[in-house]
């Protein structure tokens, strides 16, 4: 049982962890300067293109440009800026074809991945509510809410993970065909696959808490715990067996009950045998008393010998 709820803080914690960096990923590009300038998506040479700066990164919300490890002269922010050279900076023939011929795929990556990551981390904050009611009850409610907003929060996190990866490495492969420099924000995707990591391992044992729990009350139902009633039934010490007289004497005094309670429910339902019996009419003979005659008295009084 201690290990038990070990695991089950290890696993709040895990949680409250995967949520931070949630957050701390949707969070970034959200203002410039200050810690939060290190933590990017992608960077890359953009000379050439157009009026774009020679060296620029892309956040959530606006990209940058960099000098001297600065950042400075950031593009108008906006919730989930999509990254795609040819939008950013318009057409140029300095620019790789891949950003030309592939318009969409990099548009519509970027922009999506962000948007599952914001939906995963809605779910990771539906999931900490039941995490922290199991800590201290269990419950099947509990079980199952908990299992559904955790395996939904694995599943958008994970696909913004494999969005966002699939995007930027696709971007830095045709950079470097052209012999441009770049490179992807590895704190950010060191915090997106930790947060799926992380929420692997809940996932597991929010699946793994719900079945120890079922077999628990399984187990306690064996042992003779009748739920919802109040009464248990006594058992040896020594065996493990149910006392057989206390048993018994239970039994036959709940199957007295029983046949009483069916006694009157059967007098209930049929009214007629419960009726009270007619009045028994008596019929009372007078008898006459005659004056008894000189024969009579004579038969009745005995002689003298």
């Amino acid at each position: 049982m201690r290990g038990e709820k070990f695991v089950q803080v290890l696993n709040l914690l895990f949680l409250l962890g995967a949520g931070l960096l949630g957050f701390f990923l949707i969070l970034s590009g959200g203002k410039s300067g200050g810690v939060l300038d290190g933590f990017y998506w992608f960077e890359a040479d953009t000379s050439g293109f157009n009026d774009a700066p020679q060296l620029t990164r892309w956040y959530n919300y606006d990209w940058c440009a960099v000098r001297d490890n600065q950042v400075t002269n950031c593009s108008s922010r906006a919730p989930a800026t999509a990254f795609s050279p040819r939008d950013n900076f318009g057409r140029s023939n300095e620019m790789p074809t891949t950003f030309l011929d592939n318009r969409n795929a990099y548009y519509y990556l970027s922009r999506v991945g962000w948007a599952m990551l914001l939906i995963g981390l809605f779910y990771i904050v539906l999931s900490i509510i039941p995490a922290i009611v199991l800590l201290f009850k269990s419950s099947v409610a509990m079980h199952i809410w908990h299992n559904l907003a955790i395996w939904a929060a694995l599943l958008f996190v994970l696909l913004s993970a494999c969005l966002y990866t699939g995007c930027y490495v696709k971007a830095r492969s045709g950079f470097n065909s052209e012999g441009r420099h770049s490179k992807l924000g590895a704190k950010m995707f060191a915090f997106i696959w930790t947060t799926s990591f992380l929420l692997m391992w809940n996932a597991a044992w929010a699946v793994a808490g719900a079945v120890l729990s079922k077999r628990d009350r399984y187990n306690a139902y064996g042992r003779g715990e009748v739920y919802g009633t109040g009464a248990t039934y006594n058992s040896s010490s020594s065996d493990g067996h149910m006392d057989k007289s206390t048993y018994n004497s239970e039994q036959q005094h709940n199957r007295g009950r029983f046949f009483t309670r069916l006694g009157a429910k059967n007098k209930s339902a049929n009214p007629a045998t419960t009726a009270e019996p007619d009045e028994v009419e008596y019929t009372t003979t007078d008898y006459v008393t005659q004056p008894a005659t000189e024969a009579n008295r004579t038969e009745q009084v005995p002689s003298a010998v």
